[in-house]
């Protein structure tokens, strides 16, 4: 006995007008929301600044500097422009991200350097990063030696203008040899302990450490060695109580320590002592 299979057929009616009609009413809908969040945005206007992280500077100073002001348009504002100017306008400030925020504020976010070196110039004292870009002007260096900022002499130096590089050397030689030590010396040990570093003249190389030890160089010829044998006579045994010292070190075939040393604990006055490095 057989049995037959009934086999239903569904035919699915896709009705194109209704597809087309409802992408156009999202379309819209999608027009509609963008346009209106801009015609929004349109209105508001900066009232507010917030600026957070370390920085020299007062906030007002920070908020001038950006050339934003109350009352632009909070999202109107050219955030790499305000960047730059901060930048420009305050030069211990070495990165700044510029945010606007929902709904009148404007975020500024800052990160500070210190100076590294400062030079004297005609009078005036300039503080410096590490890469010798003027940091600021003043006629009082107080700060920079009471803060261990190290005073830097360099050859020729022609200009100091708050945020561009110094300008220095009279030749390509000069400023070659003067960029290599200063790389070499900020490698050292006792970088922190720098109190003076003088290449103006480059055969006569002048450093002091700790305010109390005077470091001859001699000329630029074998700088790295000659670093490296300051290191090895800062940590010598012949300093350990020393209250002053100088280092020889232009002939690296015969360094030598002359340390004077305090013995008013045993006897009056102080005695000195040249020994060599060894």
């Amino acid at each position: 006995m057989g049995h037959a299979s009934d086999k239903t057929e569904r035919t699915i009616v896709i009705d194109k007008t209704k597809i087309i009609s409802a992408i156009i009413i999202l379309v819209m809908s999608v027009l509609v929301i963008i346009g209106s969040v801009k015609l929004i945005r349109s209105f508001m206007t900066v009232s507010e600044f917030d600026v957070t992280g370390d920085s020299p500077y007062e906030v007002e100073d920070i908020v001038n500097a950006s050339g934003i002001r109350p009352g632009d348009k909070l999202y109107g504002i050219d955030r790499k422009e305000a960047e730059k100017r901060i930048m420009t306008l305050c030069p211990y400030i070495s990165e700044v991200s510029v945010r606007s925020r929902f709904p009148n504020r404007v975020e500024i976010r800052v990160e500070s350097l210190t100076a590294s070196w400062y030079v004297e110039l005609a009078g005036d004292y300039y503080a410096l990063d590490t890469d010798l870009r003027v940091l600021e002007e003043t006629t009082d260096n107080e700060k920079f030696i009471n803060g261990g900022i190290p005073r830097l002499t360099l050859p020729h130096i022609k200009s100091a203008v708050v945020g561009s590089p110094l300008v220095f050397g009279d030749s390509e030689t000069e400023i070659k040899y003067a960029n290599e030590f200063m790389d070499m010396v900020k490698k050292t040990s006792f970088k922190s302990r720098l109190t003076l570093v003088d290449i103006d003249q480059r055969f006569d190389i002048y450093i002091q450490v700790d305010g109390v030890y005077n470091v001859y160089m001699g000329d630029s010829k074998d700088t790295g060695a000659k670093l490296e044998a300051v290191e090895k006579a800062l940590a010598s045994e012949k300093l350990k109580n020393s209250i002053s010292a100088e280092i020889y070190v232009a002939d690296l075939s015969a360094v030598f320590i002359d340390a004077e040393y305090d013995y008013t604990e045993e006897s009056e006055g102080a005695e000195t002592e040249a020994q060599p490095l060894g």
